[in-house]
């Protein structure tokens, strides 16, 4: 895990003040996964989010519940890279940051290879981010949950996962 933070780290050299601050918290939302830290997930979750799935606490049941099962099928989050094609707009009140990314899950078997996309939803002149998993999103449905998305940045094609076998 040190070894990931540590490259991870090197490679946001370069990167614009808005675009660090969208890794940031692509990379706390990370670690919070693979910490099972809730409270961690849940400040990253966009306001609108939590208020839809019933508050605060219904929420963290939930994510609970989902990371339950997944474990429960022998699934776990490995490890993530950030790459570096970063898209980015600015509508009135919020930046938008495309972030693509690669996960590494531990199946039972071998390993599946997830390539896609976050959206990091900066908020007060970019204080404040929110991440967005676009695994179930297209241009027809986020606007449901990220309500002024301005369609400027075009939400790529999902690819399919990759499993390797344990050899």
């Amino acid at each position: 895990m040190s070894i990931l933070i540590i490259s991870f780290s090197t490679n946001l050299l370069g990167y614009s003040q808005t675009e660090q601050g969208a890794l940031d918290a692509t990379e706390a939302y990370f670690t919070a996964k693979m910490c099972d830290d809730y409270e961690t997930l849940l400040n990253l979750t966009l306001p609108d989010l939590i208020e839809q799935a019933g508050g605060r606490e219904s929420m963290k049941a939930t994510l609970s519940k989902i990371h339950d099962n997944q474990r429960a099928k022998g699934i776990v989050l490995q490890g993530y890279k950030i790459k570096q094609d970063i898209e980015q707009a600015k509508t009135k009140l919020e930046t938008h940051v495309l972030i693509p990314i690669v996960t590494i899950s531990k199946v039972p078997g071998g390993t599946v290879t997830t390539e896609g996309h976050l959206i990091a939803v900066g908020s007060d002149e970019n204080s404040k981010w929110h991440i967005v998993e676009t695994s179930s999103l297209n241009e027809f449905n986020i606007h449901k949950v990220i309500a002024n998305w301005d369609n400027t940045i075009v939400l790529p094609y999902k690819k399919a996962p990759v499993f390797k076998e344990d050899k």
